[in-house]
């Protein structure tokens, strides 16, 4: 009998324990049964892959019936479930590594690189585990992210729920451009900010909440508008824009400075119950600003949200998919609304898609 190891074995231990046995001169066979990608976030050291499916085929060939054998997958369910076939079919002395992998992660114990190490540190294949495992993401695609940046012209309704998706994605710098102060009636759909930060900067504010979400990137607070002076500045330091601007004016601007340094723009608007989404990229084939409106429109011939009114979550619904937009630019994943203009109606919770194309007159994209 093992002098270290318990005779029978707990059908769970905890990860100090199992820390404990590998540190020692005598240590359990430890078995991952996780599946292959999720391997990314990384493997105990020593630890023989078997992924769950396989186990009952493989555990004969892998330890005898009377070794100790520590099981462990993700979040400590499955190896818990590996472990009751185990001891039905007479393997007495395997145990289920409480709370799995992560739990070990979270605590900072060693580990080895699994299938792609790349460059991402312990607390970053946690943070990021779920975007680790998707074969359109993997490590290599987070790494993408971190190393991206985007440039949210305004921290208004769009930008909140943008901003908060984009921090948590792992966007590596987000610049937060808005010269506005919060008040209380944008408390109804700017999620970024609380009650007690009435008359704040909301450049100030909400870098400092996607700082405290997400405190591995960098996010950078400016608390003025894009003007003439700074847009050509703003856009070429920055892989994508995403406009959540609340006049023409702005967005006009953004558009031509865009089109001049070959960057796209996640666009977006609201009204009332109705929101729409599309990416203007002319550096790809696709149209810009100028090619859906030939013509600035002047400004108060569309109702502003505060004129027209705005239902809190439609901004929250638009701003989310410009985020998504955004990421699939910065991964060079999926298909964007690169020329097609998505139409949402949430009093018919329709959506609908209009071509854009490319005017052959457009003077700003061609």
């Amino acid at each position: 009998m093992d002098q270290d190891l318990p005779d029978p074995m707990p059908m769970e231990v905890d990860l100090e324990q199992v820390a404990a046995w590998l540190d020692g001169n005598i240590a359990p066979l430890t078995v991952d049964v996780r599946e292959l990608q999720e391997l990314v976030t990384g493997l105990l050291p020593g630890a023989h892959h078997v992924p769950l499916v396989q186990l009952p085929r493989k555990a004969s060939q892998l330890f005898e019936k009377d070794a100790p054998v520590v099981i462990y997958c993700q979040k400590g369910i499955r190896s818990a479930e590996a472990v009751g076939w185990l001891r039905e079919q007479g393997w007495s002395r395997c145990t289920s590594l409480r709370g799995g992998f992560e739990a070990w992660l979270q605590a900072e114990l060693p580990v080895v690189p699994g299938t792609e190490g790349g460059n991402l540190d312990a607390s970053d294949r946690i943070r990021y585990a779920r975007h680790l495992t998707i074969p359109q993401v993997g490590v290599e695609g987070q790494e993408r992210l971190l190393a991206g940046s985007v440039l949210l012209v305004g921290g208004g309704g769009l930008g909140c729920p943008a901003g908060l998706y984009l921090a948590a994605a792992g966007v590596g710098k987000i610049t937060i451009a808005d010269d506005d102060v919060v008040e209380a009636s944008n408390l109804q759909r700017q999620v970024l900010y609380r009650t007690c930060e009435i008359g704040e900067s909301k450049a100030v504010a909400a870098a400092r909440t996607l700082k405290a979400l997400n405190p591995g990137i960098e996010i950078e607070a400016l608390p003025e508008r894009v003007v003439e002076s700074n847009v050509d500045d703003l856009v070429s330091a920055h892989d994508v824009v995403l406009d959540g601007a609340d006049n023409f004016n702005t967005r006009f601007l953004i558009n031509d400075a865009c089109v001049k340094h070959g960057v796209p723009v996640v666009h977006g608007s609201v009204y009332r119950f109705e929101g729409q989404v599309t990416v203007f990229d002319p550096a790809h084939s696709g149209p810009c600003l100028r090619c859906l409106h030939p013509v600035t429109p002047a400004e108060g011939s569309c109702a502003s949200c505060a004129e027209a009114g705005v239902l809190g979550v439609i901004p929250g619904i638009v701003g989310t998919i410009q985020a998504a937009e955004t990421i699939k630019l910065l991964l060079g994943i999926g298909s964007v609304l690169r020329g097609r203009l998505l139409l949402i109606d949430a009093m018919d919770t329709s959506f609908r898609e209009i071509e854009i194309p490319v005017r052959s007159d457009c003077t700003h994209c061609k």
